[in-house]
């Protein structure tokens, strides 16, 4: 793995240094969450659907999604236009975002929610981050969300403070076919799926350390971690290689049905499984053996 992020890149530095008020607008929103990337860009998020993607090419550039702009609501119904046989919208006109104020911004948000609601597993993961990284104490959270390499994409990187210790999460609902033994060829079930992300994690190690290091860097310059990340750098930290599934939407019937065979299946693989309900939200590295929680060893 090739380490591309600089921490002293233009972009970060300028929102350190001279913050424009559409970006402490951004930061200072409970419901936002917002991402490094290793390309030297950040994505600013609600629900797992991106508000913003960031960049600096010769000062700001940003674009989002055409999906998400809400339109400037002058009265409840666009009017249509008939004019030699054709028949067209009238001109409409965006919202003034005004530097993401409050009404703005909670418009944008109500738009990517009819793509991602509450209950999709991007807006559980939105919930997870979100919860338990605005805590004020806590043994953790969650330092990264979307982290690409090649074709694939990890959901979620906590770091553990207790242990000192860097994570991967891979969060799923049980409504994602493959968490279940399956006969489709094309469908990955989600042995293969961890298999590949402990691979790349051996690989890679203290490239990974490193990488996330610098990403705790710059979250700390633009006041981005919890108030309970006191450390100063993530450099003696070390990496579980193993990951940890997460299925973030569970019935304890579910548990009941899913969960042993599962586990069985992740027993040479996973760090370990946590199965919890649609309204808890508090991640912890699974440490024992339970209805809903599964290690595969004690460290």
């Amino acid at each position: 793995m090739k380490i591309t992020i600089q921490i002293s890149h233009p972009l970060f530095q300028r929102l350190r240094d001279n913050p424009p008020q559409w970006w402490q607008n951004l930061k200072s929103d409970p419901e936002i969450y917002i991402d490094i990337r290793k390309e030297n860009y950040l994505n600013v998020y609600h629900n797992g659907g991106s508000i913003m993607k960031l960049e600096w090419s010769k000062g700001y550039k940003a674009q989002i999604h055409m999906e998400y702009i809400p339109l400037n609501k002058v009265t409840e119904y666009a009017l249509f236009e008939f004019q030699d046989g054709n028949i067209s919208l009238s001109k409409l006109q965006t919202i003034d975002i005004k530097n993401f104020g409050e009404e703005a911004l909670e418009r944008i948000k109500k738009r990517i929610r009819k793509f991602y609601p509450n209950d999709s597993e991007k807006g559980i993961q939105a919930q997870y981050v979100i919860n338990n990284n605005q805590k004020r104490s806590g043994e953790g959270f969650f330092l990264d969300t979307e982290m690409a390499y090649d074709d694939n994409r990890i959901d979620m990187v906590w770091v553990n403070i207790a242990t000192k210790a860097i994570a991967f999460v891979e969060l799923k609902t049980i409504g994602d076919e493959r968490l279940y033994v399956s006969g489709k060829k094309d469908v990955e079930t989600i042995d293969k799926q961890l298999k590949k992300y402990y691979e790349f994690a051996q690989d890679n190690r203290n490239d990974l350390i490193e990488h996330y290091d610098r990403v705790y860097h710059i979250k700390k310059d633009l006041g981005l971690l919890p108030g309970f990340a006191k450390d100063d750098s993530l450099k003696d930290y070390r990496l579980i290689e193993n990951p940890i599934l997460l299925v973030g939407d569970c019935t304890q019937q579910w548990i009941d049905k899913n969960a042993e065979d599962i586990n069985n299946r992740l027993k040479d693989i996973a760090f370990g499984c946590l199965y919890q309900g649609k309204t808890n939200y508090n991640f912890k590295i699974p440490y024992k053996k339970s209805r809903n929680c599964f290690r595969l060893d004690e460290e």
